[in-house]
């Protein structure tokens, strides 16, 4: 069996995120290198998130985003109302149908304009 169990992001302020995905959603820093360069971060099921500044000039590409599964479509509307709370700029709360089941679903900007999308299945 293969799982997945990390990814490493390159962002520009590597404190920004980690503050952002500590608060809103329960990752915890395991460990930090340099002066906030390098972040560990571990999340719910054990997956590990990587935050590692970038080179100058570095960005996205058009699309890319991670993602957050919410257990129902009342969780996901409470995560929207605590980042709109927040100061976050979050898009609307959408049924979106993928060609399974439908889907509640937005989207809000992190800090260093990562895209996060935050739905459930239910």
């Amino acid at each position: 069996m293969h799982m997945l169990n990390h990814a490493n992001l390159p962002v520009a302020d590597v404190a920004a995120l980690r503050d952002f995905f500590a608060r809103h959603f329960g990752f915890t820093a395991e460990m930090t290198r340099g002066n906030d360069a390098f972040v560990v971060m571990r999340g719910d099921g054990g997956f590990v998130l990587n935050l590692m500044r970038c080179r100058e000039g570095e960005h996205y590409p058009d699309n890319f985003h991670v993602g957050f599964a919410l257990q129902d479509a009342d969780a996901v509307r409470a995560k929207h109302a605590e980042l709109r709370e927040a100061g976050v700029g979050v898009g609307e709360v959408k049924s979106l149908g993928r060609g399974g089941p439908a889907s509640v679903t937005f989207y809000c900007y992190a800090p260093n304009d990562l895209l996060v999308e935050v739905g459930s299945a239910s």
